[in-house]
């Protein structure tokens, strides 16, 4: 919860439409999943704090699906693209299907990439399982073996993949916020990559 309150506070900015939905921390042996902040305008200190709060629960399963399916609803009138963080340590285990609840969110219209950040992933299919999700989301999947790990992982899956080209050559890719690149001096322009 630390990682992800930093990640509020120091890494998304003040103002962007922000919406929180969390499973796996109300009760036990259930596969509720409940949308903790409605979609509006972020306000980093608040959602810190609600994320602080929240305590995982033992035993408590994963609706990996109704979550996703519950996205388009969720963030209903946001304009642009939408991105998609599902943060998970585990496997779907109520019974749904997240590959078609991510192609529906693909089919229905909306600008979506969904990004999955494994936490503690020990099983290389399960790893494999969601990398083909985030393929499917246009997204990436993203290890996370460790807590020390996690933060980097999150920081990553929120930021935008960009393009630097010389007229039409590609001459470096990365991600808002990542490493800097060294050019020689000329004329280039970033593209942002939304697709």
């Amino acid at each position: 919860a630390t990682d992800l309150a930093a990640l509020l506070t120091e890494t998304i900015p003040a103002g962007t439409p922000f919406a929180l939905r969390v499973f796996g921390h109300i009760e036990p042996d259930s596969c509720r999943t409940d949308l903790e902040i409605p979609v509006s305008p972020l306000d980093p200190a608040e959602a810190a704090s609600l994320i602080s709060g929240i305590e995982a629960m033992n035993l408590a399963k994963t609706p990996i699906a109704a979550s996703l399916s519950a996205v388009s609803s969720d963030l209903a009138g946001v304009a642009g693209e939408r991105v998609v963080i599902l943060l998970t340590d585990g496997e779907e285990t109520c019974g749904g299907d997240p590959a078609l609840a991510i192609r529906g969110l693909r089919a229905g219209g909306a600008d979506v990439r969904v990004n999955i950040v494994g936490y503690a992933i020990e099983e290389e299919s399960l790893r494999q399982t969601f990398e083909s999700w985030a393929v499917l989301g246009n997204g990436q999947y993203l290890n996370a073996p460790t807590a020390g790990e996690l933060a980097d992982s999150m920081k990553k899956a929120v930021a935008v993949p960009y393009r630097i080209h010389r007229g039409e050559e590609v001459v470096a890719e990365g991600i808002a916020g990542g490493p800097a690149h060294s050019l020689a001096p000329g004329d280039y322009t970033i593209r942002f990559r939304r697709d």
